[in-house]
């Protein structure tokens, strides 16, 4: 199976834009905050998501610049980051350096992931994969790389984060602003 125009696009957009986006984002996946979930970065720790990830193989399914791969490293999970752009995982690879933690990283579409059947025990995603690659074939994709019992977490961008913007401080907030039919 070739690579989808989509693939293809968002690769472009990643690989382009990757040096703004953690420019852009690099207060809030510090470590000491990387591990939060969606547009309101809801901590980890409050919504305990992904469970005990000691000794637990972990793929990060759209890694960006691992950070959450990093910070789970340091909690015992056997972690590898999986991006399809180059330019973010360039990114990675320095933050695992400056981090001086080390684990394995992917360059592949989450709809044509090259590793072994049955390899993870979560699969995890905060945005990245499960945002930019069609779910028809990125969830079966999913259910091939988990172990039985193996947990699937994602989160995405969703219509209300638009319905919360807010003009003046550019950006979303945490009360609506506008009406989901209007």
């Amino acid at each position: 199976m070739g690579v989808s125009n989509h693939e293809r696009r968002n690769r472009a957009f990643w690989d382009a834009d990757a040096d703004d986006y953690q420019a852009a984002h690099a207060v809030e996946l510090a470590p000491a905050r990387a591990k939060a979930w969606g547009a309101w970065r809801i901590p980890e720790a409050e919504l305990r998501v992904l469970g005990e990830v000691h000794n637990r193989d972990v793929l990060e399914f759209g890694c960006g610049g691992a950070q959450w791969s990093i910070a789970l490293a340091r909690e015992g999970a056997r972690p590898v980051g999986l991006d399809q752009s180059r330019a973010q995982l360039q990114h990675a690879r320095r933050l695992q350096h400056e981090a001086a933690i080390v684990f394995p990283l992917v360059c592949a579409s989450g709809e044509a992931v090259p590793l072994h059947d049955a390899t993870f025990d979560i699969v995890f995603c905060d945005h990245g994969a499960m945002s930019f690659c069609d779910p028809t074939v990125t969830v079966p994709e999913v259910g091939r790389l988990l172990r039985v019992g193996g947990l699937l977490a994602f989160s995405k961008t969703t219509a209300l984060r638009y319905l919360t913007w807010n003009d003046k401080r550019d950006r979303d907030g945490r009360r609506l602003r506008s009406d989901y039919f209007g």
